[in-house]
């Protein structure tokens, strides 16, 4: 396995700047957003992402995937995303969202984004790209892992398949659902999201009224267990990236953790997954 980061928590860098702080902390490469707002732009994807990838590859990183809001062929600037990062050799993006629209909805919701997936398994077979629907927990097509593998059901699998976020998955299935939808879907894991997740009884910052509140938190706390996770992935064989997702807790959000923090957060996240690596037997490049 090889571990990435997420380049949300650092859009206020350049792009060598962003590949010297990722060299920093020692990872592989770089999960970079290709999206609005982004590192990459959509509109000026075909000028900027040689940029950012010559930028990371000098400092002898990997572009591990593409971060899109590519949610249909019909997505503004598709084609050319996925054309430009095929042409670099970046064969893996995370497809962009659809919006669960409220109960009674769901079964014409399902058709839908079927449909859609189908514009995009095109474009995935003319680029040799593969797009990975990521588990995100909320008002969400991609909630739970149940609904994507009915989403995803018959897709190439080279073209469609699972982005697993361990952290979504334990939010809303904290006590077997993350197994049971891990275990569901693992023939069809092609990308995994490292982050986990708490709930905490907390005053609303805006109401002031007490209530039950999902916060991200470092990787050994939250409802995901990480080295019996870690030992899932080892059974199936799972040789792909880790995405760190650096949103922690302490402040409202990622945005108002200061650079230093973040960085040093996802170290020691980065160390302990090491730990559990080393622990399990499980290759990484380190």
């Amino acid at each position: 396995m090889k571990f990435i980061m997420f380049t949300k928590h650092l859009e206020h860098l350049n792009y060598d700047e962003v590949a010297d702080t990722i060299a920093d902390i020692g990872l592989n490469g770089v999960d970079l957003t290709v999206r609005s707002p982004g590192h990459v732009l959509p509109e000026n994807v075909k000028t900027d992402l040689p940029k950012a990838a010559k930028a990371i590859r000098d400092r002898g990183l990997e572009v591990g995937w593409l971060t899109t809001n590519i949610y249909g062929a019909d997505a503004p600037h598709a084609e050319d995303i996925l054309a430009t990062a095929s042409d670099l050799g970046i064969r893996q993006f995370k497809l962009g969202y659809h919006r669960y629209e409220g109960f009674g909805n769901i079964k014409r919701q399902i058709a839908e984004t079927r449909e859609a997936l189908r514009g995009i398994e095109r474009l995935c077979h003319k680029y040799d790209v593969c797009g990975g629907m990521h588990v995100h927990s909320g008002p969400y097509m991609s909630a739970v892992t149940p609904i994507i593998g009915t989403l995803i059901e018959g897709f190439d699998p080279q073209a469609i398949g699972l982005y697993a976020d361990l952290g979504h998955m334990g939010v809303e299935g904290s006590y077997g659902g993350w197994l049971q939808g891990l275990d569901l879907l693992s023939d069809r894991l092609v990308m995994l999201a490292m982050k986990n997740m708490g709930q905490f009884w907390e005053a609303d910052a805006k109401t002031g009224e007490h209530k039950w509140q999902r916060k991200l938190v470092p990787l050994d706390r939250g409802f995901t267990p990480y080295k019996e996770a870690f030992g899932y992935l080892k059974q199936i064989g799972y040789n792909g990236y880790g995405s760190f997702h650096s949103e922690y807790q302490g402040a409202a959000t990622w945005k108002d953790l200061n650079h230093a923090e973040l960085i040093q957060q996802t170290k020691d996240d980065y160390a302990y997954v090491k730990g559990i690596c080393a622990e399990l037997g499980i290759p990484h490049d380190a």
